[in-house]
């Protein structure tokens, strides 16, 4: 067993190893040829103006703690890349950490206060990619739409002129000769030239860095190809004699750019950040004036808006209710299923569901700037941090890249002796056929549309990696409030027993502003068409509220000797005189017995974590099939914290808010009641559906995640394989291997499409 002490990560590709600073004798060569460029003057550097105060606080971002600048890197689109970017601390002392996003094609990096912005986008230019900051409002589909049309103008040029060609060469072929043959050649020669100085310049600058910074990548033998191809017939041209390869070589090109593009796109499509789409997909509102209703698109709503809402329709930011009363499901806020009653003048946010048949409601701020807004921002950023199959995917990927361009060389030069040509032909049939692009590609996809179709359940993951951490669990710890429990007050009895109507309105008055549970419970027992004015109102946290009506003091009081969690009470006083008192009790949720008993089938072991008295523990714990010696009550925090410490394997079920020590704890944390932002913070998994069904679909999602990621891997190594044996015995040229080369990641994208259906 290896103990932490010996356990390391290697120095150039950060896979854990056995105390050792590289994984491999290929990761120490190429780390040792990497070092930092430099520093260039205020006038030197293009990108100056980025260290300009103004431009720094426009694009810092302030609400994630490892990394406050965000670069979108045109030009990313292999393994290599990746590698190479996450390297940037190494070019610039000044940048302390640096995490490639391929799904995004962004660069996240953590730099000093007394680094330079400015020289770590010179660093990225001088690194191949074209540099783009962006700021937390900025939206990177923009940024995909710009880089594709510079794809597409390229893969129009060379195709254009790949298909030209042909036309011209067709005749050659067919037998013509003399003088015409000559002029299509010469033709030929034309039309190849806009490829060889525009649409194969990507080419170029990946196979600069790869002889500049000595990184393996599949541009150089593509480049070093296509110059030979272009150099072998332009001296064939010449001589009047000799085979010309301008139609194979324009083709082969075409067929590269096209494979790639068909990448870019899969992945922009999969793997953007559409957590913010998928809330507001094909939503629109009615904003409404003095005139006329008018309906917009969610993005359009601004500050100040009178927008109509209608029923099951989601807020597109937060808001102010204007109507007198609404119902709104917030379970994506406190993951309880059980609606809500709110008054005129309260604060709704963004993401919450009207009930009602419609309401009014004004904009209060962008949704950049709302909570959902910023949260969902967020989780896109941290969304595919590297879990260990994916890590172990890239180390991979860059094992086969090498291994594939050691083959390559050394068929190669054995080859060579027999047949030159066809030596060159199968070494690089072999390189172009087996890029592990496919095999980088695969990992990410599959945990993209894991993200998506968890959303989809009403489960929002913090990142990937808890769908692997889910699987290894032994043990689950539930809190009983709100977990077990509904969550939810509702009156149980009060004194006297009948409450009448005015004293009704006296209440629902006082409590109409509150977003304690006990208003909450008030407003949806009772309802009041007219309510009260109420003048010197006021609540206090823990005590009640209060307020004079028509002349009178009135008071709602929390009563003291309310039993803790299983039944709160309060009492209204007039004037220091009691009307009544009102008791509230939170039910056991109704899968609360079933779901612990479908765990302990599975083998995990159950346990109640409490802050309630130990025989309502073992109360609640009994009546959901909870061993006795697993239950514990009169618990604070670190008493919970302490118990989770003491087991492995350990997953906390709980409120985002007053258990978030336990969840930090706990190796797979999730939240089921509480602010989704605040419970994020803490938890790994939040729960926007009430009960504890999305738990065995977090499960079950967590097992169909690992079958899809072997499925792909298998299918990548054995297409691979068996790709580069038939290219080596020259069953395979080139063209066919630029043809074939999308076939691998087609088959990934159907697989792991196939597997989320």
């Amino acid at each position: 067993m290896i103990t932490p002490s010996t356990v390391s990560n290697c120095n150039y590709c950060g896979i854990q190893t056995q105390g050792a600073a590289y994984c491999c004798r290929a990761c120490e060569i190429l780390d040792s040829q990497i070092r930092a460029l430099p520093v260039l003057s205020v006038a030197q550097n293009p990108f100056s103006h980025l260290d300009q105060k103004e431009f720094r606080d426009l694009y810092r971002h302030k609400s994630h703690e490892d990394f406050n600048f965000l670069f979108f890197a045109e030009g990313l689109h292999c393994s290599s890349c990746v590698h190479l970017l996450e390297k940037l601390p190494q070019f610039y002392e000044h940048i302390a950490s640096a995490r490639v996003n391929f799904a995004q094609s962004t660069v996240a990096i953590q730099i000093t206060d007394e680094g330079s912005l400015a020289q770590a986008a010179h660093v990225i230019q001088e690194l191949g990619y074209k540099p783009t900051l962006l700021s937390p409002q900025d939206n990177i589909v923009e940024k995909y739409k710009e880089e594709n049309r510079g794809h597409l103008k390229r893969i129009a040029v060379a195709g254009f002129c790949a298909g030209n060609t042909m036309l011209f060469v067709i005749p050659v072929y067919a037998g013509l000769a003399g003088t015409w043959a000559e002029v299509f050649n010469l033709l030929s020669f034309l039309l190849f030239l806009p490829i060889l100085f525009y649409s194969a310049v990507p080419f170029y600058k990946g196979a600069w860095n790869s002889l500049k910074y000595q990184v393996i990548n599949v541009d150089l033998p593509i480049t070093i190809a296509m110059l030979s191809g272009f150099a072998l017939s332009t001296v064939n041209l010449l001589k009047h004699e000799g085979a010309i390869y301008y139609d194979s070589t324009a083709s082969f090109i075409f067929f590269i750019l096209s494979a790639r593009y068909l990448l870019k796109r899969v992945q922009q499509n999969y793997l953007s950040p559409t957590r913010v789409q998928s809330f507001f997909k094909t939503e629109k509102y009615f904003r409404v004036s003095e005139s006329e209703e008018k309906s917009i698109p969610w993005s359009h709503a601004q500050i100040g808006d009178l927008l109509k809402v209608q029923r099951h329709q989601t807020l597109p930011s937060d808001c102010i209710l204007e109507s007198p009363q609404g119902t709104l499901d917030m379970s994506l806020f406190n993951g309880e299923s059980m609606p809500k009653t709110f008054s005129q003048g309260m604060k709704i946010f963004a993401g919450t569901k009207v009930l009602d048949e419609s309401i009014l409601v004004r904009v209060q701020v962008p949704f950049s700037e709302s909570k959902l807004g910023q949260l969902l921002q967020q989780l896109d950023q941290s969304a595919l941090q590297k879990s260990h199959f994916v890590t172990l995917s890239d180390k991979l990927a860059q094992k086969l890249i090498v291994t594939v361009f050691a083959i390559a060389l050394i068929f190669f030069f054995l080859y060579m002796s027999v047949n030159p040509t066809e030596a060159f032909n199968r070494s690089l049939a072999l390189i172009v056929l087996a890029c592990p692009c496919a095999l980088a590609f695969g990992s990410p996809l599959t945990l993209g549309l894991a993200l998506k179709k968890a959303q989809k359940l009403g489960i929002l993951l913090k990142d990937a990696t808890s769908l692997e951490r889910i699987l290894k669990v032994k043990n689950v710890f539930f809190d009983k409030t709100g977990t077990l429990t509904e969550g939810n007050l509702q009156i149980s009895h009060s004194e006297p027993a009948t409450i009448p109507q005015d004293v009704q309105k006296i209440i629902l008055s006082l409590e109409a502003s509150s977003y304690h549970p006990v208003a909450f419970a008030l407003r949806k027992a009772w309802t009041s068409s007219e309510l009260h004015i109420v003048s010197n109102a006021q609540e206090i946290l823990g005590r009640g509220v209060s307020g004079k009506i028509d002349g009178h003091h009135y008071e709602i009081r929390h009563l003291a000797e309310s039993t803790h969690e299983v039944e709160t009470g309060i009492e209204v006083l007039k004037n220091g005189q009691s009307l009544c008192r009102i008791y509230f009790i939170d039910a056991l949720r109704n899968d609360s017995r079933s779901a612990v008993q479908r765990l302990q089938r599975q083998g995990i072991d159950c346990f109640l974590l409490s802050g309630d008295k130990k025989s309502r523990a073992l109360q609640a714990a009994e009546a959901c099939g909870i061993a006795k010696e697993n239950t514990f009550g009169e618990l604070f925090p670190e008493d919970k914290k302490a118990i989770l410490e003491k087991h492995s394997f350990t997953c906390m079920i709980g409120d985002g808010a007053n258990d978030s020590l336990s969840l930090q704890t706990a190796d797979v944390g999730i939240a089921v009641k509480g602010s989704v932002d605040l419970s994020l913070q803490s938890a790994d998994v939040y729960f926007m559906r009430g009960g504890l069904s999305p738990l065995f679909d977090l499960l079950d999602l967590g097992k169909q995640t690992r079958h899809v990621l072997v499925r792909n891997l298998t299918i990548s190594l054995v297409y691979n394989t068996l790709g580069g044996t038939l290219a080596l015995l020259g069953f395979i040229n080139p063209m066919m291997a630029a043809i074939l080369m999308p076939l691998s990641s087609l088959a990934i994208i159907l697989s792991s499409l196939w597997g989320f259906r």
